[in-house]
């Protein structure tokens, strides 16, 4: 195996994530839509002039949201590697990956409504 300068070695493992983020935005519509709403939350944030330590947790939890969904799209490929026909066994895998995602995004709403629900009434 190659080995790589500490610098060489940043250099691409940052590329190879990057590419593998532009990947999932072209080809996973999941991570699309979380982008989206990523952006959406941040002009939230920044209308709401919320402090910065409270706009940082409250985006890395959206980050973690689409770290997951990451995660499932990966696994879920090497799961259709493994067996492409219907076994439930890997159905059973693919829908707890999707529940990972499920409770992240879930904990995310109630996150985002009590801090609106906060920052709005007296």
């Amino acid at each position: 195996m190659k080995r790589y300068t500490p610098w060489g070695r940043l250099w691409k493992a940052t590329r190879y994530s990057l590419n593998g983020l532009w990947q999932a935005l072209r080809q996973e519509q999941a991570f699309e839509y979380e982008a989206v709403v990523l952006v959406l939350l941040c002009a939230l944030s920044l209308g709401l002039r919320l402090p910065l330590a409270q706009f940082l947790i409250l985006t890395g939890c959206w980050l973690a949201v689409m770290a997951l969904e990451l995660v499932n799209s990966a696994v879920e490929r090497a799961f259709d590697l493994i067996d492409k026909s219907y076994r439930t066994e890997i159905k059973a895998g693919k829908d707890m990956l999707s529940a990972s995602v499920f409770l992240m995004v879930a904990f995310n709403v109630i996150l985002w409504a009590t801090l609106l629900l906060r920052h709005h009434l007296p």
